[in-house]
């Protein structure tokens, strides 16, 4: 247990400061002054009058806290050694194995797929079966609803601020669809915990596969685009294989940052090695039909993947008090991004098809960050996730003090142009002709005519190694793609623009 002493040396936010200020603390001066004392940033930019306010006598105006006990001279020393320290964040507590206090009180309770009664299972049978009848036609059908996510009608969002908030409410409207079925009017979407072997019932109809009623790719030769075509997916035990190696250390780094842009990773030139690239990882692990973009939501199994990374994203909310829309956007750390437009600009945030088909304009990415307007609640908050990566960053803005870290370095290949590549695929980090690690990106296969897929073109990726395993040798790429027609198993480089590889130190908050 760390001493007073220890804090006063060497205090960090999330080692000592930030609970400081109680509970109560925080919803008084929220509420009447406006202020937010949980909050990183707002505490340092206001740390010279807070220290002197709470270094005031009891009784003197102004001092705080107002309505409970004077902070003790060892908590003023160590506010105190803090700001003399440069503000150090340090590292949050674990929060793999975090609970929310209390019992769910939505009306729609979504539930692991191997918590299921026999009865919830052939009532969620008798939901699936019933969509799936329904025409190609129908808004309510499996065939439409599939359709959104990939070809032919193509309006998802992917490697974008709006990723989440638009799959979030696609597992809503899909949830609706179901309850649309005689006798299904309760049903709820369960999620797929990634920690679980898939149950078998997962492959017995009418889960199992989906075959396409109709072509969805006027003019292509593709056999998966094609009436007939028959969704495919790997065995529960090559599938847990595959995430417990390449996928949920992603998401077990993304419920360690403090900030929605870097949750996300990728965007406004984040590391690449947080929610996003676990979702890509995720898709290609599932199995042939899930790796491809055009397609993947045909797999009844993107539907309880999807839902369980909704739940993932509603824990990291609630860990972070960002579960309302003014906790949210404190989130954000970056307010010249495009994740603070899409979610401030009603216009960018509108979550079509779905605002546009409802004649909802409310249903916006702001109105999605509070899983409560939708009236859903999931059966279990707790993540069981890897040990993730340490926090450790190529920058620190805040920070005036730092370590550097001579043991581990930060790779990243930049300037990737993806447009002329063909569907999902892997980048390889090369050492000497032999690969360190590997790293999935999931996309259509024809990049140019996806007007989403545009507005990122060039991207990166990032692998966090040992310095040892990079030094003294000549790095190098290369870009396998999934679907081998047209290059065969590796993209010539003239195609991939001008990437590049650097390689940087690592910094840490003391």
């Amino acid at each position: 247990m760390t001493t007073l002493q220890q804090l006063n040396q060497a205090p960090t936010w999330h080692g000592a400061i930030k609970n400081y200020f109680t509970p109560a603390d925080i919803a008084c001066m929220r509420s009447v002054r406006g202020f937010d004392l949980g909050n990183y940033s707002f505490v340092v930019s206001h740390a010279p009058d807070i220290y002197q306010r709470v270094s005031l006598p009891p009784d003197a105006p102004g001092r705080m806290p107002e309505d409970s006990d004077p902070w003790t001279s060892d908590m003023i020393s160590s506010f105190l050694a803090w700001m003399e320290a440069g503000y150090p964040e340090g590292q949050p507590e674990p929060v793999m194995m975090r609970k929310m206090a209390g019992a769910p009180v939505a009306g729609r309770l979504r539930k692991s797929l191997t918590s299921l009664s026999t009865e919830e299972v052939a009532l969620l049978k008798t939901a699936f079966a019933g969509i799936m009848a329904l025409g190609t036609e129908d808004l309510n059908g499996y065939f439409q609803n599939a359709a959104i996510h990939g070809l032919p009608l193509a309006y998802c969002q992917h490697h974008d601020p709006g990723f989440q908030p638009w799959h979030r409410v696609q597992m809503w409207a899909f949830e609706n669809c179901l309850r649309t079925i005689k006798g299904c009017e309760e049903v709820t979407l369960p999620y797929w915990d990634f920690n679980e072997l898939l149950p078998s019932w997962m492959y017995e109809a009418p889960f199992d596969s989906y075959t396409l009623p109709v072509d969805i790719s006027a003019g292509s030769t593709s056999p998966y685009y094609k009436k007939g075509y028959q969704t495919q997916r790997y065995s529960p035990q090559q599938i847990m294989t595959n995430f417990n190696n390449d996928v949920v250390k992603s998401f077990a780094n993304a419920q360690t940052e403090q900030w929605w842009d870097n949750f996300n990773g990728l965007l406004d030139n984040t590391p690449n090695l947080d929610f996003i690239q676990g979702h890509d990882s995720g898709h290609d692990s599932t199995g042939d039909t899930m790796s491809r973009q055009n397609v993947s939501a045909f797999d009844p199994i993107f539907w309880f993947y999807h839902c369980n990374l909704d739940r993932m994203w509603w824990i990291w909310q609630a860990n972070h008090g960002a579960q309302d829309y003014e906790g949210f956007m404190k989130t954000i750390k970056n307010k010249n991004s495009s994740s603070y437009t899409v979610f401030t600009n009603n216009v960018v945030g509108k979550m079509n098809p779905w605002a546009l088909n409802l004649k909802r304009d409310d249903l916006t990415a702001a109105y999605t960050i509070d899983l409560n307007n939708f009236d859903v609640a999931y059966e279990s908050m707790v993540l069981s996730l890897p040990q993730p990566l340490s926090n450790k960053q190529v920058s620190l803005g805040m920070a005036r003090v730092f370590e550097t870290d001579t043991q581990e370095v930060n790779v990243r290949v930049d300037n990737l142009n993806r447009t002329r590549i063909p569907g999902t695929f892997k980048v390889h980090l090369l050492k000497d002709g032999v690969i360190l690690d590997s790293s999935v990106f999931f996309q259509p296969d024809e990049v140019q005519k996806c007007e989403n897929c545009m507005k990122n073109p060039v991207v990166h990726f990032d692998f966090r190694l040992p310095l040892q395993a990079v030094e003294g040798g000549l790095l190098s790429i290369q870009v396998e793609p999934n679907e081998k027609e047209m290059y065969g198993d590796t993209v010539p480089l003239k195609v991939l623009g001008n990437p590049e590889i650097s390689v940087a130190l690592l910094m840490k908050a003391p």
